[in-house]
């Protein structure tokens, strides 16, 4: 058996551009060949693959803009750090540590360059959990973003996303310190945010947007080791429900993922195999079914999907 993946993150900021999230690429477990790539969103990108198969691939995430734009006049352009910027690991301020600006500002990227930080105001303190745009057509909001956040992705896509410099930093037992945020295909040195700790068998239960749905993705950089690894994160849901065709699993719904069994490639219930399969106890005549090795296993918890 084998599953269609959806690719993930390597933030790629783009200057002055839209932000955007990670785009899907279906992979075929069954040969750990990714398939072709979705359309990634334009901003702000992360490297990283989508989770299709019946073992995850290794292929790279690809995916979420960073709001690069300066935010409406007056409400969030960046600021110069405070005189006392020079007692922080990094200068003028520290993403992490979050000092070197005066309060209420906080510290984010220098998005007139992208070079660097600067302060910037906090006109909505979000967090995982929530979006960060505003407007018609909606546009991205840096300001929309809690201190240790950053707005991520294009139009009603866009969600904070948090700092890290250590897995330690993210929502256990999931959340993991690897996506690399970049301009072009330039790294920002020392910008990097968490995965989800979302739970995605239960999508409802918490950790994404309203909205949203926690997917399964694979990601393989720097910050992995050069290993891929899986993780899940937030994106949007398909249609597709339990027994649907599907192309890869963006056109899944929540709580499903695409996967191929006996050449039938259907959207199918998520199960979790570490706490018995139970997900699958609604759907008749089904069990909770892993992939193959080494399986698909994010924060020390094996899933499956629902097969007869």
């Amino acid at each position: 058996m084998s599953f269609p993946r959806l690719s993930v993150i390597a933030l790629v900021l783009l200057c002055a551009c839209a932000s955007s999230r990670p785009g899907g690429s279906a992979v075929d477990a069954s040969d750990d060949d990714p398939d072709a790539a979705d359309t990634a969103d334009a901003d702000l990108e992360t490297d990283g693959a989508a989770v299709d198969s019946s073992s995850v691939d290794s292929a790279g995430i690809d995916g979420a803009g960073i709001d690069s734009a300066v935010d409406a006049p007056g409400l969030d352009a960046p600021t110069d750090a405070a005189t006392d910027a020079n007692t922080c690991p990094t200068s003028p301020c520290d993403l992490h540590q979050q000092c070197g600006c005066t309060s209420p500002l906080v510290c984010d990227l220098d998005f007139t360059d992208l070079v660097g930080t600067s302060c910037r105001a906090v006109n909505q303190a979000g967090t995982e959990t929530s979006t960060c745009f505003s407007g018609n057509p909606p546009q991205a909001q840096s300001s929309y973003c809690a201190a240790g956040y950053v707005c991520v992705g294009a139009g009603a896509s866009a969600t904070c996303e948090r700092y890290c410099d250590a897995t330690s930093d993210c929502g256990q037992p999931r959340g993991q310190c690897v996506i690399q945020l970049m301009n072009g295909a330039m790294t920002i040195a020392g910008a990097t945010t968490c995965s989800s700790n979302c739970n995605p068998v239960n999508s409802a239960a918490g950790g994404c947007p309203t909205g949203m749905k926690c997917g399964f993705f694979t990601i393989t950089n720097t910050l992995t080791g050069g290993v891929a690894r899986d993780i899940v994160d937030c994106t949007t849901p398909g249609a597709g429900t339990h027994g649907t065709t599907c192309a890869n699993d963006s056109t899944c719904a929540s709580d499903t993922l695409c996967s191929t069994s006996n050449a039938l490639t259907r959207c199918r219930r998520t199960c979790n195999l570490t706490t018995g399969g139970n997900e699958c106890a609604s759907l008749a005549g089904t069990t909770c079914t892993g992939f193959g090795a080494p399986g698909l296993v994010v924060g020390g918890t094996t899933y499956g999907v629902c097969l007869p």
